[in-house]
């Protein structure tokens, strides 16, 4: 029952916001070499888009002690940099961060009615946590931009633990900063593969939604307590709102 839970905790991209990135545009990495060669390091198109990729899976191989990790892609703008042999300070690089994520974003939307669930839980004695696989670089901008960062009690994002979620150190890193047992938490993703197997893992409880930004091939089981294949957070709400 909703009031036996002490908290919620979602997922971001694909369940509370509608997202589409292209990294694979011509304009972005063509405009990002610009850049670079602006502040002095000079990159080709196709260069650039190399060494970002390159140090992308060189940066993940770095992290050894969880089985599903995440990088923060600071360290890889800042490589981009550190390759051309130009030193810039910190607040350059997020500024590079922040124009990568500008190019590649083809728009960033809260879905239908995300806003009335997260009101509603807001007026509930339960925390509201956000628990995503994400870059606070890019993230962090975005939850502002689309007006949500304010319902959130906490927000742990995967680039700060250097850990990815169905990963259970970063679910563990979560609950007990919170100081939560998996059992008073209802977690709630789009992704079946990190956010309900996670949550498994774990023994929490869960939604499955079913959205634009899941995997086409879902498994008939897959150990979630309750499933909207509409995609629809109204369906979500009735949810809530029936074990409230």
């Amino acid at each position: 029952m909703m009031s036996n839970y002490k908290a919620v905790v979602f997922d971001l991209y694909g369940t509370l916001l509608d997202i589409r990135t292209d990294e694979e545009k011509d304009s972005l990495w063509r405009r990002l070499a610009y850049f670079y060669s602006a502040k002095g390091a000079d990159y080709t198109q196709d260069e650039i888009e190399q060494d970002y990729k390159r140090f992308v899976k060189e940066e993940q191989t770095l992290i050894m002690d969880v089985e599903y990790p995440d990088i923060d892609i600071l360290k890889v703008f800042q490589r981009l940099f550190v390759e051309k042999e130009i030193r810039v300070d910190m607040r350059t690089v997020k500024e590079t961060a922040t124009l990568f994520r500008m190019l590649s974003l083809d728009y960033v939307k809260p879905y239908e009615h995300a806003i009335d669930l997260l009101e509603l839980l807001k007026k509930s004695s339960c925390k509201v946590i956000l628990l995503s696989n994400a870059q606070r670089a890019f993230t962090e901008d975005e939850l502002k931009a689309t007006g949500i960062i304010g319902y959130f009690d906490s927000i742990y994002i995967s680039s700060d633990y250097l850990a990815s979620k169905p990963e259970p150190k970063f679910f563990k890193a979560m609950l007990d900063r919170e100081g939560l047992d998996a059992d008073d938490c209802l977690f709630i993703g789009n992704d079946h593969r990190t956010d309900i197997k996670g949550a498994v893992i774990q023994g929490m409880d869960s939604v499955y939604m079913h959205t634009n930004c899941s995997p086409d091939l879902v498994p008939e089981e897959i150990g979630c307590n309750y499933r909207v294949d509409s995609g629809k957070i109204q369906d979500v709400i009735e949810i809530i709102k029936a074990n409230l």
